[in-house]
Parts: C-alpha cells; sequence; structure tokens
C-alpha cells in the first residue's frame, strides 16, 4: 500500500531534478592605482602629501584619524590623534585595497 501510494504522489507529478547553478567566479579584490611622486603620495586620483589630515581604514584598526608625517620610496608614515602611534602602510598595501586612505577636513 506504501509503494502504491508513493507511485500515486510521484505519477501525477512530472520528476524534475533541481540543478544547482554554477557557483559564481572568485571576486578579485579591487585594485586601487598608487604610487609616490616626488615626495606627494597618487592615490584613489587624488594627492596626498605630508601633514596632511587623512583617515585610514582597514579591517584591524577600523576608521582611525591621523596626519601624513612621512612619505617614503615605498611607504606611507600616518601618525594617529588619538594616541600619536606611527602607522607604516606600504604603496602595495593600498593597491591590494587593504588600507585605504580619505582626506580629512580640518
Amino acid at each position: 500500500m506504501d509503494d502504491l501510494r508513493i507511485i500515486n504522489k510521484v505519477s501525477g507529478k512530472p520528476v524534475t531534478k533541481k540543478v544547482n547553478p554554477p557557483p559564481p567566479p572568485p571576486i578579485e579584490p579591487t585594485v586601487a592605482e598608487a604610487k609616490i611622486d616626488d615626495g606627494r603620495l597618487y592615490y584613489d586620483k587624488r594627492w596626498f602629501h605630508r601633514n596632511q589630515p587623512v583617515f585610514v581604514e582597514s579591517k584591524d584598526l577600523g576608521k582611525v584619524s591621523g596626519v601624513i608625517t612621512a612619505i617614503g620610496t615605498q611607504e606611507i608614515w600616518v601618525r594617529k590623534v588619538s594616541d600619536n602611534y606611527k602607522l607604516r602602510i606600504y604603496v602595495s598595501q593600498l593597491q591590494k585595497g587593504r588600507y585605504i586612505i580619505r582626506r580629512r577636513q580640518v
């Protein structure tokens, strides 16, 4: 009897297989243009210079306000306003999106 009930339930409905869509392609991290030229940082279509107030965002720090204290050949130094801690950010980290720098109004 149980087999007949199952056959009656299935016979009235077409049998369809559920097809899972293919997984989406992996998301590539956004690559930002960042370079240091003549003692200035070009990032996100803007120029940044020494003693400029900025916001630094990252997964580890969150959003931190600071001031650019030095710009080297491959890195920039940012002094956090809250505790005067100096943070070194490499240009490659900006390009990979690990850190984001935004201008801050004084």
